[in-house]
């Protein structure tokens, strides 16, 4: 349903100077049924972008170039030994950095791999200098945190036994999670519960774990857990002070939706892309939605280059604002438009359409 000029005046009723968002130009010189077109069409665009998302991003994951690009990043990835090797490779590089929002800087390798590596809770690192850039390096490091997991959170490292593993298991009545980590030293096993060390037997694909805990009474209590190995990963019986409980234990590889979660934003990206194509900026504006509820003050929206992209646009604040003072920037922004209301879902759907509006030229360049 379109919303009525009435309608976008009361969200909206507001002066700039109080941090309202003045919405005229759209009536501005126009008759009201021309405005009323053009306007429409701007939330037609959204309006169906939003709808059909699940038959874009079905055709965009069929597209022959996307299918081959995440064959290849699935190939490097299986044959990687490093970091360095996912970042040589172009295509590789190509997926990763497209996938977590930073497209803008594929070529840019020597970077790359210092920020990846970065300490997330380094306030000296890269990721977090670069963060006042762009939000998605800090955000990059902290969802990857490439420094302490390796390879492994890309791509599970897995050598039968040996690995990462997600295990749950029953405490109490109650399922908890875990990461339980097994390698072998010199044909020694070792395993870890959570970084604590645990006594571990293994007999070809047998293994057995022993656990200290103490249970809501403080009283140390002892589980051990029997499991087999197969192509679903570990999993048996767990006994609680030699009694049997109800509740099977298993265990997945840790990291074991890596490959899909950088393909499902890849292919996500990818439609954002082919929304450009179909109206210059429908992309951004459709991603800005999304995440509109995240920019809490002008700081958020200057620190993330989609909001500073979308907000300077729709408002037509200068480029050159960039140069002046983090307070002259968040004023220029403050006196135009409320960024704590763009939890407003009508609110940022207003935005996201002055935005479209603009950058295609105002009224008379709006093609959609």
């Amino acid at each position: 349903m379109l919303l009525s000029l009435s309608t976008i005046s009361m969200l909206f009723s507001s002066t700039q100077s109080s941090g309202g968002v003045d919405f005229s130009f759209i009536t501005r010189g126009q008759s009201g049924a021309s405005a009323t077109a053009d306007a429409g069409s701007i939330k037609l665009a959204l309006s169906n972008a939003d709808k059909n998302e699940a038959k874009q991003l079905a055709d965009v994951a069929k597209d022959p170039q996307v299918v081959k690009d995440l064959a290849r990043y699935e190939k490097v990835l299986k044959n990687a030994t490093s970091i360095d090797g996912v970042l040589n490779d172009p295509v590789a590089r190509k997926v990763l950095m497209t996938a977590s929002g930073l497209k803008g800087d594929i070529d840019n390798i020597g970077l790359l791999k210092k920020a990846m590596l970065s300490d997330p809770t380094d306030p000296k690192s890269v990721a977090v200098r670069m963060s006042q850039i762009n939000g998605a390096w800090l955000a990059f490091a902290k969802e990857y945190d490439l420094a302490t997991n390796g390879l492994d959170r890309l791509h599970p490292q897995m050598d039968g036994m040996e690995g990462r593993w997600r295990i749950n298991l029953d405490r109490e009545g109650e399922t908890i999670e875990a990461m339980l980590e097994i390698k072998q030293t010199r044909g020694v096993w070792q395993a870890q519960v959570d970084g604590v060390p645990i006594p571990i037997t293994v007999d070809g694909d047998n293994v057995t774990l022993d656990l200290l805990w103490r249970d809501a009474a403080d009283e140390l209590r002892t589980s051990r857990l029997i499991g087999t190995l197969d192509t679903n990963g570990l999993s048996g019986a767990q006994f609680d002070d030699g009694v049997e409980v109800e509740a099977d234990w298993n265990a997945a590889p840790y990291f074991k939706d890596a490959l899909k979660s950088v393909s499902d934003n890849y292919i996500a990206e990818k439609r954002l892309d082919m929304l450009d194509a179909q109206l210059p900026g429908l992309g951004s504006a459709v991603l800005f939605k999304q995440v509109a509820r995240t920019f809490k003050d002008a700081v958020d929206v200057l620190g993330s280059p989609l909001g500073r992209e979308v907000v300077t646009v729709a408002f037509n604040i200068p480029k050159q604002i960039a140069v002046q003072s983090i307070e002259a920037q968040e004023k220029a922004i403050n006196q135009r438009m409320s960024p704590a209301k763009l939890a407003n879902e009508a609110y940022a759907d207003i935005v996201a359409q002055r935005y479209l509006i603009m950058l295609n030229g105002g009224l008379g360049g709006v093609t959609a």
